[in-house]
């Protein structure tokens, strides 16, 4: 028993260590998150990488220029037989050489070009949906750690209450056990509950120790870095179905992702019939050209330079795997027609079962609000009688138990209620400010 009073002096201490340190508000670990969040970090990567594809020199709105060389070096030596006579020539050397810089610019595509750039712009537009779509699942995955670990705190405190009194009433059995008031298995249930309320808070303190790490990690912050959170709680109350419908069916993610893959199929298709159409391309560029031969017959070396230009037509007149493409496209088109169409039926299905929750979890806020009152009503009233003598220590130990249920229940309720508001602003597509 010494052992256990020792840890529970621990635990205690450990208490009063959290209540020391400065309160962590949801809207500063919120701002943590955001800014140090891992999977938020990786996101914004994604989108940089799509706004550079969608870039106009990433889609062939520029020219290319280009520049080439060559040198090349000849030893050789011989003879150049004649009819009357033979010339042996001495060991020497030629040279061949060439320099160009040319620019070539496509003049039309059958537009190609402008729908691959409309397909980058709106992948750009899914990524950044994307971005808000992580953003929000991050958003409510904190606000779950985040209202789990005050809960917990919250539960903690009752616990430890509910500890101390478990002990003043041990405490009260012996003494009374002493002087022959009461009997022995009055001391020993008071033990058994003592014991059990100690389990409960040890095993309280490392759930809340778990997820308060878990809730650095989300932050981006040290795992153990240590954690006391504000367990002030605003709840709206003015949330309407019809508004919740309205404006899920305009600005939930889901849907607007689905709308934005439709614009990407129309412009594939677009795209994909561009390759029926000819190719236009222009071209210009400078040479410079030369070489040098001591043994030519006729001419030993030469050199020159400048400009040349070009234009250039192509015209693929039939390739089947075109068409195929074409059709492919079509199907892409339609595909995301019918997805959407479904997801429109399954948001209306999500709103109304999160405003269902969200509604019924108010009320059951509402309700374990007056059965906390009323069950401290009767601990209180419990606890006197119980110490003139007129109740026993198992009934008073129920009228514990009814309080310590209903603060619990009340604490989980109050975060379960702000959970499921945060869930209902998510479906409408208003949790996440673009």
């Amino acid at each position: 028993m010494k052992f256990k009073i020792l840890t529970l002096a621990l635990l205690f201490g450990l208490l009063g260590s959290l209540k020391a340190q400065d309160q962590l508000s949801f809207e500063k670990a919120l701002e943590l998150t955001l800014a140090n969040n891992y999977d938020i970090q990786m996101a914004k990567v994604d989108e940089e990488i799509a706004d550079n594809n969608a870039s106009l020199s990433n889609n062939g709105y520029l020219p290319t220029i280009s520049a080439n060389g060559a040198y090349n070096w000849t030893y050789f030596e011989g003879e150049n037989r004649l009819k009357t006579e033979t010339i042996n020539f001495d060991p020497n050397n030629s040279f061949n050489y060439n320099a160009a810089i040319s620019l070539n610019y496509t003049i039309f595509d059958g537009q190609a070009r402008k729908y691959n750039y409309l397909q980058a712009k709106g992948n750009l537009k899914l990524s950044q949906l994307q971005m808000q779509q992580v953003i929000q699942n991050t958003i409510l995955e904190l606000a779950r750690i985040y209202h789990e670990a005050a809960r917990l705190e919250e539960s903690v405190i009752a616990l430890k209450e509910a500890l101390e009194i478990s002990q003043e009433r041990y405490k009260r059995a012996k003494y009374s056990y002493e002087f022959g008031q009461t009997k022995q298995l009055d001391v020993l249930n008071a033990k058994v509950d003592l014991n059990t309320d100690s389990i409960a808070l040890i095993t309280g303190i490392q759930e809340l120790e778990n997820l308060k790490r878990d809730l650095n990690f989300v932050m981006g912050q040290e795992i153990n870095q240590e954690l006391k959170l504000d367990k002030n709680v605003e709840i709206r109350q003015n949330i309407v179905e019809n508004e919740v419908l309205s404006s899920a069916q305009s600005n939930n993610l889901q849907l607007r992702l689905a709308e934005n893959s439709i614009s990407i199929s129309d412009f594939a298709i677009s795209s994909s019939k561009a390759s029926w159409l000819p190719t236009l391309g222009a071209n210009a560029g400078y040479q410079y050209r030369g070489s040098d031969d001591p043994n030519g017959a006729f001419l030993i070396g030469s050199s020159n330079t400048g400009p040349q230009a070009g234009v250039s037509l192509s015209w693929n007149l039939f390739d089947a795997r075109n068409s195929t493409k074409v059709k492919n496209a079509k199907l892409n088109l339609q595909n995301s027609k019918i997805e959407k169409q479904s997801l429109e039926q399954n948001i209306k299905s999500q709103a109304l079962n999160a405003f269902a929750t969200y509604r019924n979890l108010l009320f059951v806020l509402s309700a374990q609000e007056d059965n906390v009152a009323t069950a401290k009503d009767n601990f209180n009233r419990s606890e006197s009688s119980y110490k003139l003598g007129q109740i026993s220590s198992v009934e008073f130990r129920q009228a514990q138990l009814n309080l310590l249920n209903a603060e619990q229940a009340l604490i989980k309720s109050k975060y379960d209620a702000k959970n499921a508001e945060l869930q209902v602003l998510a479906v409408m597509g208003t949790l996440v400010n673009p």
